[in-house]
């Protein structure tokens, strides 16, 4: 009976109700839409860096803390299969991939520069490198003589795909030594000082070239990367009972722009709430008051026939709420709106630590439509609360002297 009444008090003054339900419906829209971009834009941030590290990477803990000197702390071939057979054991694991690193000269009769030279695992899902800009074709295990050099370097060269060039670095062993390569891609970085030297080579041509059979990480991937914590704890007990003295990370801890970004969008989600709630508070409360004060006689009426000012209370709020329950609702269905359009224009950004533009593809969930739902609900509840509390304290006689 309560709610039926509340309902019908809501709509007595439409042109009232109508400013409120279009105020409510606007602050629940963008906020939901603010929401739906900065997860959208997180996830592509998390893909991206989980790219290039792994979700969890194993290494000597010397180059984790950058102590490393030169190749002292590679990871020899019998852990390396030790540590894969263990992380094949985990649940949720895609693969692995080993990456050796090295630097050199690259070039030829014409000149040459220097190169930060990338050894990976080819045709594996870890990294698979798609969050770059790949022109041409990627690595292959049947042909160990290819590289992908970054576009700035191979433009610095004057090469291009299908072009032979000579590398000479350093062995781990600290003699010279010196291959020739064909250029069978190009990439574009997100920071155009690393695409000047980055070149990708497979791992079993960077060992030959330094002569070992050793890597300096072992890149894991997973299915959920939410999962790496767990991970890194499970294959830290494995390796502690094995005997292996090698460190974990996850992708979190080594991607630490990552933890920046999450926590400057988690600021600006909490100011859009804030300033959502503001509109809606501000813009109701002086709504609601007029509202509830213009029915005196009504409130007076109620209570002479013996209702309590609690109840007189309680169904103030119960409007309020609905107003903004009703708004809120509202607000979801136009968001929703919104979020087609905006998805329909394939508008794209490049996400930190990519080169490749990516379409923003939002998408609204349950869990994503509750705080600006659960906001707006307070909101006006809180914009309620005065003029309810008020009207509810009116003395019977003098309202009823007013009649």
């Amino acid at each position: 009976m309560e709610l039926k009444l509340a309902l019908r008090n809501v709509f007595r003054n439409r042109r009232r109700t109508v400013f409120s339900l279009t105020v409510i419906a606007v602050g629940t829209a963008v906020f939901l839409f603010v929401l739906a971009y900065v997860g959208e834009s997180l996830l592509s941030q998390r893909l991206s860096s989980a790219c290039e590290t792994g979700a969890v990477q194993v290494a000597d803990e010397r180059m984790f803390e950058n102590q490393a000197n030169g190749y002292d702390a590679l990871i020899p071939a019998d852990v390396q299969s030790r540590v894969v057979d263990l992380v094949s054991k985990q649940p949720g694991v895609l693969g692995t991939s080993l990456e050796l690193d090295f630097a050199g000269l690259i070039g030829d009769a014409n000149g040459s520069t220097l190169i930060i030279g990338r050894g990976l695992t080819p045709c594996n899902c870890v990294p698979n490198y798609t969050c770059y800009a790949i022109e041409g074709k990627t690595l292959a295990d049947a042909a160990p003589r290819e590289g992908i050099l970054g576009k700035r370097l191979a433009a610095k060269l004057g090469v291009g795909i299908g072009d032979s060039i000579n590398i000479a670095t350093g062995t781990v062993s600290g003699n010279f030594t010196a291959a020739t390569v064909t250029v069978v891609g190009e990439l574009a970085y997100s920071l155009g000082t690393v695409e000047e030297q980055l070149g990708l080579f497979p791992v079993e041509f960077v060992q030959r070239l330094l002569k070992t059979d050793g890597v300096e990480r072992i890149l894991v991937g997973l299915e959920d990367l939410d999962k790496a914590p767990q991970l890194a704890d499970a294959l830290r007990t494995a390796f502690a009972a094995e005997g292996i003295p090698l460190g974990v990370r996850t992708w979190q801890e080594l991607s630490t722009g990552y933890a920046s970004s999450q926590s400057f969008f988690a600021a600006f989600s909490g100011l859009a709430g804030i300033s959502v709630f503001a509109l809606v508070f501000f813009s109701v409360v002086e709504i609601l008051t007029i509202s509830f004060l213009e029915r005196t006689r009504e409130v007076a009426t109620t209570r002479a026939f013996g209702a309590s000012r609690w109840r007189v209370f309680r169904g103030f709020l119960l409007e309020g709420a609905m107003i903004g329950a009703i708004g809120a609702v509202i607000g979801v269905i136009l968001a929703s709106g919104l979020v087609t359009v905006f998805n329909a224009a394939r508008i794209t950004w490049t996400p930190p630590g990519s080169a490749v533009p990516q379409a923003i593809h939002l998408s609204l969930t349950l869990s994503t439509a509750l705080m600006p739902l659960v906001t707006v609900v307070l909101a006006t509840l809180a914009s309620s609360v005065y003029p309810a509390w008020k009207n509810a304290r009116l003395s019977v006689v003098k309202a009823l002297q007013t009649m």
